[in-house]
């Protein structure tokens, strides 16, 4: 009888302290491509060609990056781009190049007053017509959001890991404005 007095009162208290986090962090919700579009990014070239943005699939499942819908980063990649002129047009289908990004690691706080995440992204651009990498890169940025830019965790743990995406394509995009190719 104490062993399952004992497991059911452990089943309370991880519920009770479940329900807690909960209510004080709140739910995240999708990030938009606004919240994770860099403001200008300073072009060192501008190409002339076109390219093709994909986002590939994270590879491990993650309840807090599922908030990062692929969609959403791939129009905030292809507004910086067009922003920032590093490539002359982008290209739903198609392009001259094909730029593929895939977001292999996503480490951000449980809780916390000010949220520290990190985010590695993979970066690979490609010719269209012979598939030849051009550049091929892992990129990791982090962003802090303190907590006064917001009262409830889950808003500034969305906010820290949007600031960390951001800083990963202003990143990426100069790096690829630097190629000569």
């Amino acid at each position: 009888m104490t062993n399952q007095m004992t497991s059911a009162f452990r089943r309370l208290a991880s519920l009770s302290a479940l329900c807690v986090f909960a209510a004080l962090t709140g739910c995240a919700s999708q990030m938009t491509s606004q919240e994770m579009t860099p403001p200008q990014v300073a072009a060192a070239r501008q190409h002339p060609q076109s390219v093709n943005v994909a986002v590939l699939p994270m590879t491990k499942k993650d309840p807090v990056a599922e908030t990062i819908a692929a969609e959403q980063l791939r129009t905030a990649i292809g507004e910086a781009i067009v922003a920032s002129k590093t490539f002359a047009d982008v290209k739903k289908d198609g392009g001259d190049y094909q730029l593929a990004v895939q977001i292999f690691n996503l480490q951000y706080p449980m809780f916390g007053v000010s949220m520290t995440s990190k985010i590695e992204i993979g970066w690979t651009l490609k010719r269209a017509d012979n598939g030849a990498v051009v550049w091929q890169e892992s990129i990791t940025t982090e962003h802090t959001t303190g907590g006064t830019e917001a009262f409830v965790g889950a808003e500034r743990l969305k906010m820290s890991i949007a600031g960390a995406i951001r800083k990963n394509i202003a990143t990426g995009l100069q790096k690829i404005s630097a190629l000569s190719q």
